[in-house]
Formats: structure tokens, sequence, C-alpha cells
């Protein structure tokens, strides 16, 4: 028997506007799986092909940044219950653009890109909603991406 992640999925921005009927199809695909603080989901640079839905915890997004003198990270963000990280893997399979590592013990659902794009191809409104919902989550990311480029060019002149 499969887990119903029905329940999950429907407190995430990944599947507003589907249906019941539209989650059920979903939920068989979803992997839960558990992290242990300071566990690494994905790292940057590396091929990935899955998203991942926060269910329970926090996981911090950091980019490596590297200087003369070293090499430190940059937190692009801490996403929290109901967020989603990876998603980029989804969208265009390039490899990651950002290290994903779990800030305190955490819980996800796992979507694998060829299980949910075979869904999309074979349901096109849920494929409609879910590409609709991705396109809101990363305009906002690109949003705020572009308010801290303008704060760090100001304050740099």
């Amino acid at each position: 028997m499969t887990n119903d992640y029905s329940d999950m999925l429907r407190q995430t921005a990944f599947s507003e506007g589907l249906t019941e009927e539209e989650l059920k199809v979903i939920s068989p695909i979803c992997h839960e799986l558990q992290f242990k603080e300071g566990e690494e989901l994905f790292s940057e640079a590396s091929k990935g092909s899955e998203l991942y839905i926060i269910c329970k915890g926090r996981i911090s997004v950091e980019v490596a940044l590297l200087n003369g003198v070293g090499r430190r990270s940059e937190r692009l963000e801490l996403a929290t219950s109901g967020m989603i990280v990876g998603e980029l893997a989804l969208v265009d399979g390039s490899p990651r653009s950002a290290r994903a590592f779990s800030y305190e013990d955490t819980t996800v659902l796992e979507i694998k890109s060829d299980d949910i794009r075979k869904i999309m191809e074979e349901y096109p409104r849920i494929g409609y909603i879910v590409m609709r919902n991705l396109a809101v989550v990363l305009t906002r990311r690109l949003r705020n991406t572009n308010l801290r480029l303008r704060n760090e060019l100001f304050w740099s002149r």
C-alpha cells in the first residue's frame, strides 16, 4: 500500500489549486525522507532531478563565495514548512545552483522530476497548475534577489 501524502501536499505552494483527486494522483510519487540537523540534501553544482517539499523543520539554502582569502557561504533562504527547495532541477535539469542542508531535524517529501513530468503529460491540468505554482515561487525568489542586489549596489557606492 502506498502512503497518501495528500494532506501534506495540500499545505504547500506546490499544489495550490489542485483538487483532492489531483492530489491523490501526485501522492504516490512522493517519498518521505528524514534529515538530521546539518545533513545535506544536495550540494552546489551537483546533478539533481528532485525537488523537496518541506513538511517539518527548516532547510538552509546557501551559495559558496570564493574570494582571495578563502571560501565562505551566504544563505539565500531559510526554507520552512510548506516551502519548496530544489525546484530548478524540475524546470531545467541544470546542476544545482546552491547547497541545501537541514538546519534542524527535517521531514521532506521528495518528488523526482521524471515522475512528475509523466503525470503532467498525462494530466495537463495538473501540469499547468504545478508549473504555474512553480513560476510563482521562482518569481518571488527572483524579486527578492533583485532587491538584495539593488541594496548591495546602493551600499557599495
